[in-house]
C-alpha cells in the first residue's frame, strides 16, 4: 500500500522530471504520464479508474492501486500561467469523488505545484476547510490531501462535512 511520505517522494521526482523538459507549459496532460510511469513502475498503479454510479454518468479516478487494499489517487497540477488549480474550490469534484470510495484503504489528493514560488500550507488549508461533502446518503470518508512543490510539502486530512 502507498503511504503519505512514499507518494510525496514520488511527486518531488516527477516535478524534478518536469524540471527538466523546456518550452512547453507544464500542464495536467503533460504531468499525467510522468506520474503514471513513476507510480507504475514502483507500485503498479493502473490509470482512468472508472467509477459506478446510481445516477449520472460514470466517473474516472486517475489512479488506482489494485488489490486487497486499494489506494485511489486522484491529482491537479498548480501551472505557472493562473495558479487556482490547487485551491479547494477547484478540486471539489475530484473530493467527492475520493470521498465516495468507502472501500478503498486509503484516498489521495495529489496537489503537484509547477509554479516558481510555494503556497503557503496554512493558506491552502484553509481553502479546503469550506469544501463541504457531496449531496446524498451513503458513508463518506477522510481524504488525504498532498501538496508538493520543489522547495516545499505538506499534507492534510479533509474531513466531508454533512450538507444541512
Amino acid at each position: 500500500m502507498i503511504r503519505i511520505q512514499s507518494l510525496r517522494d514520488s511527486a518531488k521526482l516527477v516535478l524534478d522530471l518536469a524540471g527538466d523538459y523546456k518550452g512547453q507549459p507544464h500542464r495536467e496532460m503533460l504531468l499525467d504520464g510522468l506520474l503514471y510511469g513513476v507510480l507504475h513502475s514502483k507500485y503498479r498503479i493502473k490509470r482512468q479508474y472508472h467509477v459506478r454510479r446510481k445516477n449520472g454518468r460514470p466517473k474516472r479516478i486517475d489512479f488506482r492501486q489494485p488489490g486487497l487494499n486499494p489506494v485511489v489517487i486522484e491529482f491537479a497540477v498548480r501551472t505557472t500561467q493562473t495558479g487556482n488549480e490547487i485551491y479547494g474550490s477547484q478540486n471539489r469534484s475530484e473530493l467527492h469523488k475520493l470521498t465516495r470510495q468507502n472501500n478503498a484503504k486509503a484516498r489521495y489528493l495529489l496537489l503537484l505545484d509547477v509554479a516558481k514560488r510555494p503556497l503557503a500550507s496554512d493558506r491552502l488549508k484553509r481553502t479546503y476547510q469550506s469544501v463541504r461533502g457531496p449531496k446524498g446518503r451513503g458513508p463518506r470518508m477522510s481524504v488525504q490531501v498532498i501538496y508538493a512543490h520543489r522547495s516545499a510539502d505538506c499534507h492534510f486530512l479533509w474531513q466531508p462535512k454533512r450538507r444541512q
